[in-house]
């Protein structure tokens, strides 16, 4: 007699409910809650990047943008939290194009200075090099304070706000050292002596 070999049906799995249930989508920005941002702060939007860039059409124009990534904000929130936002938004924009514009400048430069340097004639790469050596001296020449505001701002391209902090002087008195500092060095590159660089830079 032969054996029949039941075999019992596997348990279906439990039927996901609640705890599955997919997450509500997430809402971008209304239009109406961007039209009142742009309202009540596109003017001092304007103004608060109008010192960070060089026109006033170029402030606009990351105004604009910013409000574009705004409005691709899948977080509703409250006006308040948007405009500080907004505002956070715009000044990265303000940052990035300052910096891909450096960006470009140096590059813009180190090919004009390589192509300055294959056609110099050795007479021309000796002016240029007593030239250096003469900046260097220049700035060895003053207090500490001028050479580096000049340098960080010069080399490490550090706004006055940063130099002052670093210098723990006001952002006036920084902006003085860089401005006194180029004014020292180019009197030296002139021919100006020492002593008649720093009575007319120096008080």
């Amino acid at each position: 007699m032969r054996e029949h070999l039941q075999f019992s049906e596997r348990p279906s799995p439990p039927v996901c409910r609640a705890q599955c249930a997919p997450s509500p989508p997430r809402m971008p920005i209304h239009a109406s809650d961007l039209a009142r941002l742009f309202l009540e702060n596109n003017r001092s939007l304007c103004a608060y990047l109008r010192v960070r860039v060089a026109s006033q059409h170029e402030a606009e124009d990351i105004a604009q943008e910013a409000y574009a990534r705004l409005l691709q904000h899948d977080q509703p929130r409250a006006i308040s939290f948007l405009r500080a936002y907004l505002f956070k938004v715009a000044a990265n924009i303000a940052s990035d194009r300052a910096r891909r514009r450096r960006l470009h400048l140096r590059v813009d430069l180190a090919r004009s200075s390589e192509e300055q340097i294959e056609s110099a004639t050795p007479d021309q790469q000796l002016h240029a090099a007593e030239q250096l050596s003469l900046l260097a001296r220049a700035l060895s020449e003053l207090p500490e304070k001028y050479r580096r505001a000049f340098l960080l701002c010069r080399i490490q391209e550090w706004d006055t706000n940063r130099i002052a902090a670093d210098l723990e002087v006001g952002e006036r008195m920084a902006r003085n050292y860089v401005s006194r500092t180029a004014r020292y060095c180019r009197l030296r590159l002139d021919g100006t002596t020492p002593r008649e660089a720093r009575r007319e830079v120096i008080p």
